[in-house]
């Protein structure tokens, strides 16, 4: 059985990133094995902790969302008059300029009181969970990532087969662990948990009457889940009635369109699920998959499946 290395969770890692700066503490080391967005937050927070007072300083975020959010927070609370600029790539200008469920993340970790609302997005309640615990070493936080395991998810409900996705955690703060159900419950793609993570597994032969039709999905809590799951249902011949996908035209890239014309546009979630099902990507769209999910890794991954 073909062991995954997954990268670390950017959502949590993130997170700890942002308490640790809240907090003044000495920010996590990160490395080469780690996603892009997780290494521009803690440049960018490194750069701050050196922030000379009255000094016009810049940050560049490339295309990271979750890095604009939370700074956009964290400099009104710790630098309110200072003339510092949060730059980044023409998408990341384009991002719609509403609150996000990010930017109540970020109110959340900075110790602001906001109630708990029904159906709450799984992301605030992570922040609130890391925000009650907090204290310098995060370590015990740190996870892989579920995001990232939907494309391998994806590429077993297609090809068959079983693979270990090394450190996922049956009992996970992310909420895209429902990744797990979704594919036990329409592809048949099983997920049995050890100490090493979680073995999924499907048999090649197992096309039979057991799979629906039609499924419907709701994603408004997970955003991140859908290009996996509409190219998986795409090449099972299987119709999604999707709901709860508003957002995702306002994401990296237009995801909806994006999925219905099979096109990357620099989209790191896009270039993985077109990937896992078998859609030619070019070498110069792959490297946008840095972005969550290194490319060493990733490649190491792609290796061994062959």
């Amino acid at each position: 059985m073909v062991h995954i290395h997954l990268p670390i969770s950017k959502s949590i890692a993130n997170r700890v990133l942002l308490l640790q700066a809240i907090h003044r503490d000495p920010l996590m080391r990160v490395s080469s094995d780690m996603p892009d967005d997780v290494i521009v937050l803690h440049d960018a927070l490194q750069n701050l902790y050196q922030h000379k007072p009255g000094t016009q300083q810049t940050l560049y975020l490339k295309n990271c969302g979750t890095a604009l959010r939370f700074l956009q927070v964290h400099i009104a609370r710790f630098y309110p008059l200072e003339p510092i600029f949060l730059d980044g790539d023409e998408r990341l200008k384009e991002r719609d300029g509403a609150p996000t469920s990010q930017t109540t993340s970020a109110r959340i970790l900075h110790g602001e009181d906001i109630p708990v609302k029904p159906n709450e997005s799984p992301y605030i309640t992570m922040s609130r969970t890391m925000t009650a615990h907090y204290k310098p070493d995060m370590s015990e936080f740190l996870e892989a990532d579920w995001s990232s395991a939907a494309f391998w998810y994806e590429y077993i409900a297609i090809h068959g087969g079983e693979l270990l996705l090394q450190g996922l955690t049956e009992h996970s703060l992310q909420g895209d662990k429902a990744v797990a159900d979704i594919y036990s419950k329409y592809f048949r793609v099983d997920t049995e948990f050890s100490d090493q993570g979680a073995r999924i597994y499907r048999s090649a032969n197992s096309k039979d009457s057991n799979f629906v039709d039609t499924v419907h999905i709701d994603f408004e809590n997970t955003p991140d889940l859908y290009p996996a799951v509409a190219l998986t249902c795409e090449r099972m011949g299987i119709t999604l009635q999707a709901t709860g996908t508003e957002r995702l035209h306002h994401k990296e890239s237009d995801r909806l369109e994006a999925v219905r014309l099979h096109q990357v546009r620099n989209d790191h979630r896009m270039a993985l699920a077109l990937l896992m099902a078998d859609y030619p990507i070019s070498t110069e769209d792959q490297q946008c998959i840095a972005k969550s999910y290194p490319i060493s890794l990733l490649s190491e991954a792609l290796t061994t499946m062959a």
